[in-house]
């Protein structure tokens, strides 16, 4: 049976590939035509020998994925992509482009355990983790079609990055090393609705990449209304690992908090917000507060937060000295805005 090639580590290619290259120089050719040059073929490796890429055609396979679907925002130029695995799974990641940079969100698995109410994959369901190279194929499949250089990577596509812990893993290190994407461990950012153990795990990793954590709440009893799937761990447990995480990393930690009309947004919601942060991190600029306008999903019980409300709720966490941003929608005609990338 063929191995997907992007799913070994260089390490692990090498052992693989061991009676089909013998030379640590051709090693290295390989891996510029996978992650450098971005070829989909072998074929395309064409200062490697005929035999050698016969060889390599026969053993592992370089894509798995399939873009069924590319849908562009006439807004902001966003694009949607619908990929489809060799299993036949449909899952989509996002070309968030910009000025200055160009990012993708990207999925770490098929769906989402966590079953969050205000997000469409959560209502989705789960059907299965991604594999470290379809999570990172993501990335050379959305650079080839759109000839743009990824700089920044997002997980926050579908699914709970922690519970795909060890695919995620090998894949943020891939990101960062050298010879493969060499991505900043500053433009890339890990989203969890607050997995503890995880956290604490990639905290002890120290890959210094920054920390979402998607709280949505200060009282647990109004959290689990929308993410009723909160896997037994308290805000004071998550706060606890997220604080471990930060001075474990010294890396940016956000927390994020999607405002929904009537339910989080009062004053007195933003003042509780203040007072929890304030009193586990202080005053300090490298924690910071993305509010998220509650995007539209299809037979939702919730409404946005109207932008006077949204504006006050900012101004309370201002006043209080706490780095908080409203983040914009990008692609939300094409439903590729925060929450919205469900089926």
């Amino acid at each position: 049976m063929k191995k997907e090639l992007l799913d070994l580590t260089q390490s692990q290619f090498k052992t693989a590939a061991k009676n089909i290259i013998h030379k640590d120089y051709i090693f290295e050719q390989v891996f510029k035509w996978v992650y450098e040059k971005k070829a989909a073929s072998f074929d395309d490796f064409t200062n490697l020998s005929k035999d050698i890429r016969i060889k390599l055609s026969e053993n592992f396979v370089l894509r798995t994925l399939t873009i069924v679907k590319k849908e562009i925002s006439n807004i902001d130029s966003t694009i949607r992509y619908t990929f489809k695995t060799a299993d036949k799974k449909s899952f989509f990641a996002v070309f968030l482009p910009s000025k200055d940079s160009n990012s993708v969100c990207i999925s770490s698995q098929i769906g989402c355990p966590a079953g969050c109410l205000f997000c469409s994959t959560g209502k989705s369901g789960f059907t299965r983790n991604l594999s470290r190279g379809e999570i990172l194929e993501q990335i050379l499949q959305i650079e080839n079609d759109t000839k743009q250089k990824i700089s920044g990577v997002l997980f926050m596509g579908m699914g709970e990055p922690a519970f795909n812990y060890n695919n995620v893993l090998s894949a943020l290190k891939s990101l960062l090393s050298k010879k493969e994407f060499y991505i900043g461990k500053r433009h890339i950012t890990l989203s969890t609705v607050g997995i503890v153990p995880a956290i604490k795990k990639l905290a002890d990793e120290n890959l210094g990449i920054r920390l979402a954590v998607s709280l949505h709440s200060v009282d647990d009893k109004q959290r689990k209304r929308v993410i009723p799937n909160n896997f037994g761990f308290s805000i004071d447990e998550i706060i606890d690992a997220a604080q471990y995480y930060f001075k474990k990393t010294n890396s940016r930690l956000t927390i994020e908090y999607i405002l929904i009309k009537d339910f989080n947004d009062s004053p007195s919601d933003a003042h509780k917000l203040a007072r929890l942060l304030k009193r586990r991190f202080l005053i300090n600029p490298k924690v910071q507060v993305n509010l998220i306008p509650f995007n539209y999903v299809a037979k939702s019980p919730f409404l946005p937060s109207t932008s006077l409300s949204i504006e006050k709720f900012k101004n309370i966490l201002k006043l209080n000295r706490i780095t908080a941003n409203i983040r914009q929608a990008k692609g939300a005609d094409i439903s590729a805005a925060c929450g919205q990338l469900g089926y």
